[in-house]
């Protein structure tokens, strides 16, 4: 219950005193002639404070008008889920081998097509971004409900098209998916509100977590879990490269990430991993950490793909991803404060029409 215009209250006082005015006034015009005819013909209770009460009670509801009390009203609102989504794209040297496909396509073609097509199958609300890896990652759009843009992006990484973002990402001979993979989530990062974000210290640290041997500790900042960071967020790697497990202490001085930690952190913050890999080269380790405990999907999921490829399997591969993750429908209730001055307003109204009809009846009046 809240007050707009408190201040408007102290009118209430002035009602007592305006009624009693008034009541004065009808005395010395109508009443002092009847009581000296006898008690027989002086009015009764509805003729002599019938006209009264109403006018201090539309008075009243008057005032309450003009402060105008609010109360809190509860909306349950039902709208569908907006997913964010990065798709993690393989474009070492290995993708240009011939993909098997009729029409000379390369792996890469078949597996930019698949990209595309899963595109169109999201809904317009979701954002969706592209990140393209060999030995580095770069990350080519930003997370977009724009859909002609995310296409013209992927076309820069088609080789027929032969872009300086191509031929700077194919000179790498590795796949470095665990360094994409935590790309794609520092970018999750920095499409949240302000107040939400990690800082670079604590990203910092997050990056250092994931360095070295698997089942390194890692602590998540508290403002993430607060906010149940990672829900409805995804990410959809494709690769034709060995997924590393365990790191040696060379590549550990060199910076690079161990994918099962890598792994840990998305599990912990809640985001999926679906991981589409041509050749079906995945370490135990990697595999363990992204599916088991068996019959858990709460983490993502591995696509084992051939290294013959068409169009029409990786196809079937984005959309078994597009209905893993269908937008789900969310209730959310949202708290609104009501008027009632509309209300006490048409009240008042009513009762000052009731109060001139008395005043105006023969039966009713006091004189």
């Amino acid at each position: 219950m809240d007050i707009q215009y408190p201040w408007a209250l102290l009118l209430v006082l002035l009602i007592p005193l305006l009624l009693v005015v008034a009541r004065k006034r009808t005395v010395r015009t109508g009443f002092s002639r009847v009581e000296a005819l006898g008690r027989d013909l002086r009015p009764g209770l509805l003729k002599a404070y019938g006209p009264d009460l109403l006018a201090g009670a539309a008075m009243l509801l008057i005032v309450l008008a003009i402060a105008n009390v609010q109360y809190s009203s509860y909306w349950q609102k039902t709208y569908p889920e907006s997913k964010w989504i990065m798709l993690v794209q393989d474009l070492s040297g290995s993708m240009g081998r011939s993909s098997g496909d009729a029409g000379n396509l390369t792996l890469g073609d078949v597996a930019l097509e698949g990209a595309s097509s899963f595109i169109d199958m999201r809904r317009q609300d979701d954002l969706i971004g592209i990140i393209a890896f060999s030995n580095i990652a770069q990350l080519i759009a930003p997370p977009s409900f724009d859909r002609k843009i995310l296409r013209s992006r992927l076309e820069l990484l088609r080789r027929k098209n032969d872009s300086s973002l191509f031929r700077d990402l194919t000179v790498g001979g590795e796949t470095n998916a665990s360094y994409a993979t935590w790309l794609a989530v520092c970018v999750f990062f920095m499409f949240l509100p302000e107040e939400s974000q990690p800082s670079y210290e604590q990203i910092n640290d997050l990056r250092y977590s994931l360095m070295g041997r698997s089942n390194t500790p890692v602590s998540i900042p508290a403002k993430l879990k607060n906010i149940q960071f990672g829900r409805g967020m995804a990410i959809v790697l494709f690769t034709d490269g060995r997924i590393e497990a365990n790191k040696n202490a060379e590549d550990v001085d060199k910076g690079l990430l161990n994918f099962v930690n890598v792994i840990g952190l998305v599990r912990k913050l809640g985001i999926k991993l679906y991981i589409v890999v041509v050749g079906g080269d995945v370490s135990n380790e990697v595999r363990q950490a992204l599916e088991e405990p068996s019959g858990d999907p709460s983490a993502g999921r591995i696509f084992y793909m051939p290294r013959l490829l068409d169009q029409g399997q990786i196809t079937a591969v984005y959309d078994n991803i597009n209905r893993m993750e269908k937008n789900r429908l969310l209730v959310k209730m949202e708290k609104r404060k009501k008027d009632t001055r509309e209300p006490l307003a048409l009240a008042a109204a009513g009762l000052l029409a009731v109060y001139c009809l008395l005043r105006v009846l023969p039966a009713t009046r006091k004189i």
